[in-house]
């Protein structure tokens, strides 16, 4: 299978609101994953491919929310692969440069603290060798 992601991702868990107009409870998800291009959302009721829809979420410790139009380009049904979760990729259409750029500093902000992590567990490792 071709990588098709060209951008750094981050698991990671966040609330994500659907904007539709004059409902008084739009849907919302949780991210499996983002990039400063998408994003993975977490639903055992995928929405069509190809369908367009406005999402708003905040990045943690960040007070400004941000707002996109995105597509689902893909889903994937829960019986498709049982050890992952079912949900649908999204791909940002439209977004904020400086959105695009908050995520993206988020993104390399976790990658950075996973590295980092990642770094003292092969330490205390090799300690206990």
């Amino acid at each position: 299978m071709v990588e098709r992601r060209r951008d750094l991702r981050a698991v990671v868990r966040l609330e994500v609101e659907q904007a539709l107009g004059g409902l008084k409870r739009p849907p919302f998800y949780i991210t499996g994953n983002i990039s400063p291009n998408g994003m993975f959302l977490i639903t055992s009721d995928p929405i069509p491919e190809k369908t367009r829809l406005k999402l708003q979420f905040q990045l943690p410790q960040d007070p400004e929310k941000i707002e996109v139009l995105g597509e689902v380009i893909w889903c994937r049904e829960s019986k498709e692969k049982p050890n992952l979760p079912p949900g649908m990729g999204i791909k940002f259409l439209k977004i904020e440069d400086k959105d695009k750029d908050r995520i993206r500093y988020f993104v390399q902000g976790i990658l950075e603290q996973e590295k980092t992590d990642k770094g003292l567990n092969d330490c205390s490792t090799e300690r206990k060798k």
